[in-house]
């Protein structure tokens, strides 16, 4: 069955954040890289389908403020988030130096957001199981008896991860970030 995108903002039924139009207008824009040159051989259903399933990866995210509506399908738009750019953080004075109190509003969409939905788009059109990972590629080794970990530093890339600048867009809206991890006692 093909998918159809709903790109409403704060829509009850929204599965996207970007129209398959907009997407294409964003790659077109692009640097030619081998996910971006096969994102125009593929068929409408297959990019449909890249752009939901980059849109439900990106709704994981724990972002600032709430949902504008309780009736909305996706994380965006929201209310009580402040535009990254509005202000400086100076640290030697220990507080943020406002420039402008400048918020999103309950029907905008930060272009952070459809920016990365569509990188992460792209790389999953060229990337099928770019989502299906276990998680223990990170690791050359894992023994449980005595547990020894031997971390993979080299190009892997665990479950749930997305490429890195994916990752960068999300600077200033979301609440934590890769590398943040809870420790626990047992």
């Amino acid at each position: 069955m093909a998918i159809t995108i709903d790109a409403t903002v704060g829509g009850a039924s929204a599965n996207s954040y970007l129209t398959l139009s907009d997407a294409n207008g964003l790659v077109e824009g692009m640097v030619l890289s081998t996910d971006a040159a096969k994102w125009s051989t593929g068929t409408d259903d297959n990019r449909n389908r890249s752009l939901v399933t980059a849109t439900q990866r990106i709704d994981r995210e724990r972002f600032l403020g709430a949902r504008a509506t309780d009736t909305q399908a996706l994380q965006w738009p929201r209310t009580g988030v402040r535009k990254p750019d509005t202000y400086i953080n100076t640290y030697s004075v220990g507080f943020p130096f406002r420039i402008t109190t400048d918020y999103y509003t309950s029907e905008e969409i930060p272009d952070q957001i459809t920016r990365a939905t569509i990188v992460l788009a792209v790389y999953l059109h060229n990337n099928v199981d770019g989502l299906e990972l276990s998680g223990l590629e990170d690791f050359k080794n894992l023994q449980v008896g005595s547990v020894n970990l031997t971390p993979n530093f080299y190009g892997a890339v665990g479950a749930d991860r997305m490429p890195p600048m994916v990752e960068r867009y999300f600077t200033g809206l979301r609440i934590s970030g890769p590398g943040n991890v809870s420790i626990k006692r047992s």
